[in-house]
């Protein structure tokens, strides 16, 4: 979704001639939603070893796209949009739901340009589809995942991954700093509970976050969470070395005052990192894509998995600490969305 928003933002300002739409097409289907959602959150959360079987077996992804194909033979909604759509190309940013439509698609509009935005740091046979005629890549490292899985090097470009483009605005650190209620110059903590916690295990981690020596500021995200917001509020509301939110809408303000991001490892919130050089702390990625973008930043030095919570506020102050030095960012100029369009 923020891949895509990201790619609607850079058209409207600067390809105005572009009629650009972007769809979220559980809004077309909302039974999309409930079956993906069932899927992926019981097999990656509830039965992790059985999702990390299935992403490391070919067979399996030739099972999932027929699996989504027969689905799609009984479900006219989304094709039946984009044939009133009449589009002259489609950029997709989720690979997952290819299958139900895609070669209907390209049959119905032979001359439709179609591209796939890779947004995690490993490229896997699922994403083959002989009618697809870009697939836009972060990294080299993914770019030669695709080619080992069949796809021809032609269709392989490599531009990043689209972000806010909010994330390369130059501000005043001092003045975002203020704005989010923090009056000193200690380093800065961004925890997003975007992985699976408990209110007491967060309790627990906010404690001892706080109570590293030398000081720190920490900034929690609740990640939409009602329950762990309000184990933020009951705990720590007013304290002067913490922040907090349920939700934000300017999470690129929040990772550029902070000086570490404690989050999971998402392909986006990977690339945003990156973009900003800020050293990810990883807690519990899920097995599959989340293990190899947790992989792609600990070979760039752009971050460190923990193994359980207790190793957070170890990890925190070692990555805090004056030796500890990082490279530059990967990704340093708002380019990804400029390379994306210029094959359309």
């Amino acid at each position: 979704m923020r891949a895509g928003e990201a790619l609607l933002d850079y058209a409207k300002e600067h390809v105005p001639e572009m009629n650009a739409e972007h769809v979220d097409i559980t809004a077309i289907d909302p039974s999309l939603k409930k079956y993906a959602q069932g899927m992926y959150g019981a097999a990656s959360k509830k039965f992790p070893f059985v999702w990390k079987i299935l992403y490391n077996y070919p067979a399996a992804y030739h099972l999932a796209k027929k699996t989504v194909f027969f689905r799609g033979l009984f479900n006219s909604k989304v094709k039946n949009y984009i044939y009133q759509k009449k589009p002259d190309a489609i950029i997709f940013t989720n690979v997952e739901i290819l299958p139900l439509f895609i070669g209907a698609v390209k049959k119905k509009f032979p001359h439709i340009v179609m591209g796939i935005v890779v947004t995690d740091y490993h490229g896997h046979p699922y994403y083959k589809f002989s009618c697809m005629d870009y697939y836009f890549v972060a990294h080299q490292d993914v770019a030669d995942d695709l080619k080992n899985v069949g796809i021809k090097q032609e269709k392989i470009k490599i531009t990043g991954i689209p972000i806010n483009p909010g994330f390369y605005v130059k501000e005043n650190i001092g003045d975002l700093k203020l704005k989010y209620g923090i009056k000193n110059n200690l380093p800065v903590v961004l925890l997003i509970t975007s992985f699976q916690i408990s209110s007491r295990d967060l309790i627990a981690l906010i404690e001892n976050l706080l109570a590293l020596d030398p000081k720190i500021n920490v900034a929690g995200i609740a990640n939409g969470s009602q329950e762990l917001y309000d184990a933020m509020k009951n705990n720590f509301s007013g304290h002067q070395h913490f922040c907090f939110e349920k939700w934000t809408n300017t999470m690129e303000e929040y990772m550029k005052i902070s000086d570490v991001v404690v989050s999971k490892a998402g392909g986006l919130t990977v690339s945003e990192c990156v973009a900003l050089a800020k050293p990810l702390v990883v807690v519990n990625p899920i097995p599959g894509q989340e293990e190899f973008n947790t992989e792609f930043l600990e070979k760039n030095n752009l971050g460190v998995r923990v193994k359980n919570l207790n190793q957070i506020p170890e990890v925190v102050r070692g990555l805090l600490s004056e030796n500890k030095k990082y490279p530059e960012p990967l990704f340093i100029e708002d380019s990804a969305c400029e390379k994306i369009f210029q094959y359309f």
